[in-house]
């Protein structure tokens, strides 16, 4: 399915005629993790900036001309890429990818477009501010393994978007956007055929230059013992749990030994995690875990939202559960009722040729072999008992690890001292 196509770049097509529609997506490798020192939010900033005008369009007219034709034409940036991404009608095709082409070789990154991109993120972040759940996750992020580079806030900070400069972004997109660092994917009414003569069309006009290396995305040393991190935020009723630490690299072995515990502890509406913390004590709306996807080795995190009376109380059975997971592991009624649930979602995530190509793409940024999301559903249902509860004991740790609870710390902090944790202290919800 994926091959290697014009210039150097990686090509996906998944073709199917059910609907007059294609869907396309340029993966540009790097990510935040990439970001320059002290830059953070660099590659975000690079992602968005690109869209606000390319060519001889300003982005208002960008934005018209897209509109006029039903379509759709986005850039983003996470931890491992930067992403641009169009949906449109078959017959519009050829000239929605003429703007794609445009936006990767010719973007404007236009100062006063740059002017307000920082002012909007800057607004973003307050926006994170606000809302506690973002809040925690982005203290859990930062501390979890500190130093780590998928730490390190995608949207940046205040101080780092103000040293954000034009001419190193222009020098960073002309360093990254180049066809052998892109993995391209088409998916809908559209032949191999077309999908090829497209991609050459979204390459044709940039630099003849080697792919970047990929950032380094290295662990610091892992901190040892149990940390508490209480983020205050004055008059919280209700508390944002994080709880986790460090987990294996997605694609491994010991990953996918892992999946099923993920299901069984906090995958789903009848995990452990929900049962005891929503339907028998009625504690939070929501509990659960899961293992990130990315490159590199990233968090096994769970997460609840008790209110603020009942946070000790939550916190203290949801680690006595984890504790409880890491040494015994799971049954083999449960692996069962997990391998029959993972089969059919996994599935779900490949019923359609959107879905297939966005894994594919996944699959190729990772490093992963070809096919893996195909042939996961079947790895997954070969393991054993043994297997699992092997990945659970090694791989676990609820001795070595964070919860960050947004909560407001003068009233909170004593009553979180009954966890007996190595190390707990408090920081303000609006440090950056």
């Amino acid at each position: 399915m994926i091959e290697t196509g014009p210039r150097g770049c990686r090509l996906l097509v998944d073709s199917s005629e059910d609907i007059p529609l294609v869907w396309f997506q340029v993966a540009i490798r790097g990510g935040s993790a990439g970001d320059p020192a002290a830059l953070e939010g660099f590659t975000y900033h690079l992602a968005e900036l690109s869209r606000r005008g390319a060519g001889e369009l300003d982005r208002h007219a960008l934005d018209e001309e897209l509109d006029g034709l039903g379509a759709s034409l986005s850039m983003s940036a996470d931890r491992d890429a930067a992403r641009l991404v169009g949906l449109c009608l078959t017959r519009h095709i050829d000239r929605v990818v003429e703007l794609a082409a445009d936006v990767l070789a010719r973007p404007r990154l236009d100062m006063v477009e740059h002017e307000k991109l920082v002012r909007e993120t800057l607004m973003h972040l307050d926006e994170v501010r606000d809302d506690d759940h973002h809040l925690a996750a982005r203290f859990f992020n930062r501390n979890c393994v500190p130093g780590h580079p998928y730490g390190r806030p995608v949207l940046g900070t205040e101080s780092s978007l103000q040293r954000l400069e034009v001419a190193d972004i222009r020098n960073a997109h002309a360093r990254l956007v180049v066809p052998k660092n892109l993995v391209i994917g088409f998916a809908g009414a559209i032949t191999p055929e077309r999908a090829h003569a497209l991609a050459e069309r979204l390459v044709a006009d940039l630099p003849e230059r080697e792919a970047p290396p990929l950032p380094v995305v290295d662990s610091p040393p892992l901190p040892r013992g149990r940390r508490i991190v209480v983020v205050d935020k004055p008059e919280r009723l209700q508390s944002q749990i994080f709880l986790g630490h460090l987990g294996p690299r997605y694609g491994t072995e010991e990953a996918t030994a892992l999946t099923p515990v993920e299901a069984v502890f906090g995958g789903t509406f009848t995990s452990r995690l929900m049962q005891e913390i929503r339907v028998k004590r009625g504690w939070s709306y929501g509990a659960g875990c899961s293992l990130y996807r990315s490159r590199a080795a990233h968090w096994f995190r769970i997460s609840l939202a008790p209110s603020a009376e009942t946070t000790p109380d939550a916190l203290t059975l949801t680690w006595a559960m984890f504790e409880d997971l890491a040494r015994d592991g799971i049954t083999a009624d449960e692996l069962h009722f997990a391998q029959t649930h993972l089969g059919g979602n996994l599935a779900f995530q490949l019923a359609t040729p959107r879905q297939r190509v966005r894994l594919a793409i996944e699959g190729e940024l990772f490093g992963l072999p070809e096919g893996f999301a195909r042939a996961l559903p079947e790895r997954i249902a070969k393991l054993t008992l043994d297997e699992v509860n092997h990945a659970a004991h090694s791989l676990l740790t609820p001795d070595d690890c964070l919860a960050t609870v947004v909560a407001t710390a003068d009233s909170m902090v004593a009553r979180l001292s009954v966890l007996h944790c190595d190390d707990l202290r408090v920081q303000p919800y609006d440090q950056e």
